[in-house]
């Protein structure tokens, strides 16, 4: 009897830790929010920076971020934690991810004279309320990139500590997302395994 209450109380203790601190996903919710955001909030077009923050402050994904241009939200997202991961286009971008494009300037080009060109653009991958991909920031677009698709970074970027709605394509990134599943597994039964050691002792008694 009290094996199996010992055993009961380290499900629990495991179950009720896991949920503590597991980080909440990005879910549909949060995606559709951040569509709608980007068509109410009056931010007005050209002003992707600013709509960008708006959308993830509102999104509780704020913490740590800080306005800027659409070039310069690389080097914001990295001070606040966030992680890049290769991403051959932005249409093969995870859900809830930010993307980054740089100005003409940056990648030695002529300016295109459109605020994409002098000031780059940043976007987040969002849905609609039907399910379609988004692109939002200062507007919501169908299609990535506002006027600058062709400066793209390359990169998506993770908030940190939380996991994704939907995940790259079959191809996409595929050792990455190996080892950090490997890390979590390893890392949930090193804690098992502790909380099981300590309740031993009283086991064998």
């Amino acid at each position: 009897m009290f094996f199996c209450r010992a055993f009961t109380a380290a499900i629990l203790i495991s179950v009720a830790h896991a949920a503590e601190t597991t980080p909440p996903p990005v879910t549909r919710t949060i995606l559709m929010a951040a569509a709608a955001d980007s068509a109410t909030d009056n931010i007005g077009s050209g002003w992707c920076g600013r709509g960008m923050l708006s959308i993830l402050k509102n999104a509780g994904l704020g913490k740590g971020l800080a306005g800027g241009n659409g070039q310069d939200w690389e080097s914001i997202l990295s001070r606040a934690g966030w992680k890049p991961i290769r991403c051959s286009s932005p249409q093969r971008a995870p859900l809830g991810s930010v993307l980054v494009y740089l100005g003409d300037a940056r990648v030695g080009k002529y300016l295109r004279g459109t605020p994409g060109g002098n000031f780059g653009h940043v976007e987040m991958v969002a849905l609609d309320r039907s399910g379609q991909r988004l692109y939002v920031s200062d507007n919501p677009r169908v299609a990535p990139g506002g006027t600058v698709l062709d400066n793209f970074t390359g990169r998506a970027w993770i908030p940190p500590g939380r996991r994704l709605w939907g995940t790259p394509a079959v191809g996409e990134d595929i050792d990455a997302v190996l080892r950090e599943r490997k890390r979590m597994a390893l890392e949930y039964f090193r804690r098992n395994g502790q909380q099981v050691a300590m309740l031993t002792p009283a086991i064998a008694q």
